[in-house]
């Protein structure tokens, strides 16, 4: 008997932890049963919905106006479907050439960006600059979070944190749940863990080290600047301006902090019309979203890496990024022709390409949730450049019936 009350004992004190432990934070627990899903719905809850209103339609070539030869957009369609892509599009000269969706998707499924995201920090910080909220990238980042303004961490200046070269610590990635390694993306009280963050061993600016939480602070920048939840300010400064469609970003909590690093639920045609704002130089559906200098300088290298700029990657070399980067080891089995190229990278090979020289905006998405959204292999520059053989192709068509 009395061993009976001491087991009934243990297990009731293990209960009474365990449910303390949980309800600490409930979020963090929920996600992290999740992680051993092999294959997670789409979606990621709770999120702040992002409103538009799709008054930004880009209009589709006729088959007269066509400037992509048949051939190319077929091959791209049949590399699509062999990654298990959701949707390819590719718009030239301001018109949409291949507007593609998989078997049972359309055009107002949402598809979570994964990284594509942090393309939007590299834009809002300009924003906010030319809007007199930020005085400038060098500005250390202390003067706008005020938890490290007396810290050697707010010494770090916004644009360390925008070419990936603060000398900020990353979190690697362990399945103890009782560290900051999963708590700084899947807590329910996100911020505390990013401010948490330790300085590296190495000099602000003198590395390249990709780490999504110098995009979650830049996220935080923005909310702090602006007095709005990042949602609102998105809706404000891009997304009604750019015609877009209904969209999502997802918190920590019900009325919590947005995650910036990643997680922008939208339909492909949103990423489209992103596309066409960085293709248009800053200038989308008849709005000016930020200055033409300002494009500019998102995809100028950085001193640390000459295929990063600001939260952008940046294809002008060979190769067009380090071989073997990413956790699904992409491949570039050639430059890009269009030798401007810049891109928005995303977990699964989410990608917009954009080449201002030839007017063209060419996006690929797919599965972006689960532990293999995709096979590895995925050849990064091919797609665009399939889009661009096929122009080169179609021009020479057209001279030699105009002979």
């Amino acid at each position: 008997m009395k061993a009976v009350k001491l087991f009934s004992c243990a297990v009731l004190g293990l209960v009474l932890v365990t449910n303390t432990i949980y309800w600490q934070d409930p979020w963090f627990w929920r996600r992290y049963v999740m992680l051993f899903d092999p294959s997670p719905e789409e979606g990621l809850k709770p999120f702040d919905v992002v409103q538009g209103d799709g008054s930004y339609v880009i209009p589709v070539a006729t088959a007269e106006n066509r400037t992509v030869i048949q051939s190319a957009m077929d091959e791209v369609v049949a590399y699509a479907k062999e990654f298990d892509s959701y949707a390819v599009i590719a718009i030239h000269n301001g018109e949409i050439q291949l507007e593609w969706y998989a078997d049972g998707r359309n055009a107002s499924d949402l598809t979570e960006s994964q990284s594509m995201h942090k393309t939007l920090m590299g834009l809002f910080i300009g924003t906010a600059i030319e809007d007199g909220l930020i005085g400038s990238v060098d500005d250390p980042v202390g003067q706008y979070i005020e938890e490290w303004r007396n810290d050697p961490r707010g010494d770090v200046t916004l644009k360390n944190l925008l070419q990936m070269s603060s000398g900020l610590e990353p979190y690697g990635f362990s399945p103890n749940p009782f560290n900051g390694e999963m708590k700084w993306l899947y807590s329910g009280h996100t911020t505390q863990y990013l401010l948490d963050m330790p300085l590296a061993n190495w000099e602000q600016g003198t590395q390249h080290q990709y780490n999504n939480l110098n995009s979650e602070l830049l996220g935080l920048v923005i909310e702090r600047v602006s007095g709005k939840r990042y949602a609102e300010y998105l809706e404000e400064k891009l997304w009604r301006p750019m015609g877009g469609d209904r969209a999502q970003v997802w918190t920590d909590h019900e009325g919590g902090a947005a995650h910036t690093s990643c997680c922008l639920a939208a339909p492909a045609m949103d990423w489209a019309r992103f596309g066409m704002m960085l293709v248009g130089k800053g200038e989308v559906n008849g709005n000016r979203i930020v200055s033409e200098g300002w494009i500019d300088e998102m995809t100028t290298p950085a001193p640390s890496a000459n295929y990063y700029g600001y939260q952008t990657w940046l294809g002008y070399d060979d190769p067009p990024f380090p071989l073997g980067s990413g956790s699904t080891a992409p491949t570039a089995s050639e430059t890009y022709l269009a030798r401007d190229t810049f891109l928005t990278w995303g977990r699964g090979q989410q990608h917009v390409w954009v080449s201002p020289s030839m007017d063209l905006v060419v996006l690929r998405i797919g599965p972006a949730l689960g532990r293999n959204p995709i096979r590895a292999g995925f050849d990064i520059p091919k797609i665009p450049n399939m889009i661009v053989r096929g122009i080169r192709s179609k021009a020479v068509e057209v001279a030699a019936r105009a002979k």
